[in-house]
């Protein structure tokens, strides 16, 4: 009698940057740490069978048992995973499914590697033709952005050599080698900027004006310096309002080429002077556009 194939997973993988992630870092700010006890409960009974698990009444009893907390903070923390994106809000208002896109990414990704065929019939938030890219809730890359490098997979080296054989053989130049590809997160910059400075104006659309500015900051210094530019306009009372005119910053007078070096460079931050903040350096530094000092 032929055993009876088994459908969900006996492990699932936790990449190292997993407090990295902007919905795991607001699911710890909005429900404590302890949410993320919660939540790994619920993942390791979603892959026990296989890519979603249907709701039940009883749910929020079992996990409060588990994990010792009460039962109406298992829902708050359930709710919360819905609104970050950390479970499909729409799925379980219409069917009462607890899973995500990345969850259903990750199954196809460990089912791949142990040759175990997956197919994501029922509840399918995942196109045919996306592959993952990640072990954990995985972030879509907006942008790619190729760039010169001599590194390579050894297959590439491998075939990059005997071209080159080849191409000598006939008299001709050696192949370039071929560009290796950059990815740049726009949604993960735009929800650091919302996280970080949640009193400058909030962004409604990224249109192509936007992400020609950012990705050209990013190539300047990549995406911890643009990050490091939100973490410094953050402290800075002066660009959050605390200035003669209220006057407010925002996304794109950020990414301008001056501002963004002004603020990196720390010529906004607020400046202690006999126990009281005295702003006179940020309005001795003003960028491009606004009145006067603000670009």
């Amino acid at each position: 009698m032929a055993r009876k194939a088994k459908k969900g997973l006996t492990y699932f993988p936790l990449d190292v940057d997993f407090f990295q992630d902007i919905k795991i870092r607001k699911l710890i700010k909005y429900q404590s740490g302890k949410a993320i006890s919660v939540y790994a409960y619920l993942l390791c009974s979603i892959y026990k069978d296989g890519y979603y698990m249907q709701w039940d009444n009883e749910l929020p009893f079992i996990v409060s048992e588990v994990t010792g907390y009460d039962e109406a903070y298992i829902h708050e923390v359930i709710k919360s995973c819905m609104n970050i994106g950390l479970f499909s809000k729409d799925l379980f208002e219409k069917h009462k499914i607890l899973t995500s896109k990345g969850i259903q990414e990750r199954f196809v990704l460990v089912m791949k590697n142990l040759n175990r065929v997956s197919e994501i019939d029922e509840f399918n938030l995942v196109s045919s033709e996306e592959i993952p890219i990640s072990s954990q809730e995985i972030t879509v890359s907006y942008e790619e952005t190729p760039i010169s490098s001599e590194f390579g997979t050894q297959r590439k080296e491998k075939e990059r050599k005997e071209n080159k054989k080849e191409k000598e053989i006939e008299g001709d130049e050696p192949p370039i080698t071929p560009p290796l590809i950059v990815r740049i997160d726009f949604k993960k910059i735009i929800d650091e900027y919302h996280l970080k400075c949640p009193k400058m104006p909030a962004i409604q659309v990224l249109h192509e004006n936007r992400k020609s500015v950012i990705r050209a900051r990013h190539k300047e210094v990549g995406e911890v310096g643009i990050l490091n530019m939100l973490t410094k306009a953050s402290e800075s009372d002066f660009l959050n309002g605390e200035n003669d005119r209220g006057w407010i910053a925002n996304l794109d007078w950020l990414m301008k080429p001056v501002n963004f070096t002004k603020v990196l460079e720390g010529n906004f931050k607020n400046i202690i002077r006999n126990g009281t903040k005295n702003e006179s350096n940020s309005k001795r530094n003003f960028g491009e556009g606004g009145y006067q000092i603000p670009m």
